[in-house]
């Protein structure tokens, strides 16, 4: 591939992502790849390219006949999210509170500070993309890549429900979303302490009280919005509460 297809790949990529981020992408789409390169000016070879990559990160889902659907929005899909979600939290929180580095919790401490100031802003796209690159760099600084690539992908789709549960999709319930966001300051403020100590339990302790605290909004807001964006079909809203058992049966 020479240097202006990749970059027009990259191009695509980054556009085709965020839109899939900000709902612009809505789920169940048919992607009009064609439409879309016109739209970018960019050729269709590299658009193409850019949707594969997407659809093996498991956000786009290429058709058998040809073309791209956009990952759908359901409570199976939202349930299985967060059964993994807890299991890859936990194992996270322990592996950096056992290998951060100084430099890495600074890190940490200005990816949570750059959540904080987006919530300030009230920009439910920063806010759900900078939460995803702070949850992000947990993963990477666990050093370990099959965690980093599970994680990669649950957050990514976690950035997509956050942003519809944040206040992107309407503003609803500002002293919820006022609670809410300062639940997720403290729990962040206090994930960051327990590596800086080095202490796993507590570290685990928190990140499966911030994934359930996550979980909850999320239910919180369908069930409160009707949330014409997610399939509630089916009697699977009560397979998405993760209760005690649920947890103590990940370890």
């Amino acid at each position: 591939m020479g240097r202006r297809q990749r970059t027009q790949m990259e191009r695509a990529y980054s556009e085709v992502k965020a839109r899939y981020m900000t709902l612009r992408l809505t789920p169940g789409e048919w992607i009009d790849d064609v439409a879309l390169s016109q739209e970018l000016g960019l050729s269709r070879t590299p658009m193409r390219e850019a949707l594969f990559l997407i659809a093996s990160e498991g956000l786009i889902r290429a058709q058998p006949g040809g073309g791209f659907t956009v990952r759908p929005l359901d409570l199976a899909g939202i349930s299985g999210l967060f059964e993994a979600h807890i299991v890859t939290a936990k194992a996270i929180a322990r592996l950096v509170a056992n290998r951060a580095t100084p430099a890495e919790i600074a890190e940490l401490r200005a990816a949570g500070a750059a959540v904080d100031d987006a919530i300030g802003r009230r920009d439910a796209p920063d806010i759900a993309a900078a939460n995803a690159a702070l949850h992000h760099l947990e993963a990477r600084i666990a050093r370990n890549e099959y965690l980093s690539a599970l994680a990669a992908r649950i957050h990514d789709e976690g950035q997509r429900l956050g942003y519809l549960a944040f206040g992107g999709a309407e503003d609803w319930n500002a002293r919820r979303l006022d609670d809410h966001f300062e639940r997720v300051s403290h729990d962040h403020s206090a994930l960051i302490d327990a590596y800086e100590a080095r202490d796993p339990d507590v570290a685990e302790t928190v990140a499966v009280a911030h994934v359930r605290l996550f979980r909850e909004r999320i239910l919180t807001y369908i069930a409160a919005s009707g949330a014409d964006d997610v399939d509630l079909s089916g009697d699977l809203l009560a397979s998405v509460r993760l209760g005690t058992a649920d947890v103590r049966d990940a370890r």
